[in-house]
């Protein structure tokens, strides 16, 4: 399988999802192309293993496209992706956007993805389900993805101040999770360490 220069599926969790891992973020998106080298059923294998083994610290794994270019994974956190979903701002923001208020996150998850097929394109929602900032989410909705003040793991139109400190945060974590995998850590284990 092809990871966009990764030497493993490990490395390139450690790399875009130690946030999840460690507790710091509701959820991220993994990225793999797909093609000859990546089937379907790779993939599904693949997310069968991790969740299993990630099972006990609640982190899920989940296909939420398989897009003419991509297959997109969603790494989350159950327990922290329900509990941002509480959130007033946000439940108001989703609700806008065609879901149920209080709806339950499986079916939440389920209408992300149609959202995800039908539009072929990122729904403005997904800074939601990836716990950005909601100044931020309605300043990309609003300033169509311009003008805004600062530009990181997304675009910042709040404040830039906290922004950058989450940035570093989200890096250091990286940096300290692909060490351990790249000394050959399981991942699994890497992130018990961290």
């Amino acid at each position: 399988m092809t990871l966009s220069g990764f030497m493993n599926f490990d490395e390139l969790l450690a790399f875009h999802c130690s946030p999840v891992f460690v507790g710091i973020k509701p959820a991220n998106l993994v990225s793999l192309p797909h093609g000859d080298q990546v089937a379907e059923q790779e993939i599904t294998a693949l997310v069968s293993a991790y969740n299993e083994k990630f099972a006990a610290q609640h982190i899920i794994f989940r296909k939420l496209c398989y897009c003419k270019k991509r297959f997109l994974i969603l790494v989350y956190n159950k327990e922290k992706l329900e509990a941002i979903l509480q959130d007033a701002g946000y439940q108001a923001c989703l609700v806008a956007m065609g879901y149920r208020k209080d709806a339950p996150l499986e079916e939440q998850l389920e209408l992300l993805e149609e959202h995800l097929q039908r539009n072929g394109a990122f729904p403005h929602e997904i800074g939601v389900f990836l716990g950005y900032p909601l100044e931020d989410i309605l300043g990309f909705i609003i300033n169509g993805g311009k003008n805004c003040k600062y530009s990181g793991y997304w675009k910042v139109y709040g404040d830039v101040t906290a922004a950058r400190r989450l940035f570093d945060l989200y890096e250091r974590c990286s940096a300290a999770l692909l060490q351990k995998v790249a000394a050959g850590i399981p991942l699994q284990n890497a992130v018990s360490m961290i």
